[in-house]
């Protein structure tokens, strides 16, 4: 039976068409669609492990707050953690929690050189963060790759 017959061609291209423009999406969009599908998400970072913000979504972001700055903060205590995870022989650093008063801050290394930086607001939604940063994180690292 040929495929048309059975009515999968168009079931199979609108599959990988899905396929490739979730590849070939930019991370603008990316980071926009993770903002999206999480509550309390205040906003999404990509950054070097150098602090210099590759791409950032602000979502939900209390103006007072300069994300860039509070990013590239992070990237001491990133670079701390990943060397301690390795030198301590407990394996590379997976993900990291942070917690404020007001808000949520969870990283994710994309690969040694980039990670993933998401502010959520109090009460926001971690579970699905986690969730999310880590399906972007598989998303990314072959574009991250050297």
């Amino acid at each position: 039976m040929a495929i048309a017959d059975c009515g999968l061609q168009n079931d199979l291209f609108f599959a990988i068409g899905n396929r490739q423009s979730a590849i070939y999406m930019g991370f603008t969009d990316t980071l926009t669609g993770i903002a999206n599908r999480i509550e309390g998400c205040a906003a999404v970072v990509i950054l070097g492990i150098d602090g210099i913000p590759i791409e950032r979504h602000v979502h939900d972001l209390d103006s007072a707050l300069d994300i860039e700055t509070v990013a590239t903060e992070f990237t001491t205590l990133v670079r701390r953690s990943m060397r301690t995870a390795s030198d301590s022989e407990l394996g590379e650093m997976r993900e990291m929690v942070f917690a404020t008063d007001t808000m949520s801050f969870l990283l994710r290394p994309i690969t040694s050189e980039y990670f993933l930086l998401l502010a959520l607001n109090q009460g926001g939604n971690v579970g699905r963060a986690r969730f999310e940063l880590r399906k972007a994180q598989l998303a990314m690292e072959t574009e991250f790759a050297i």
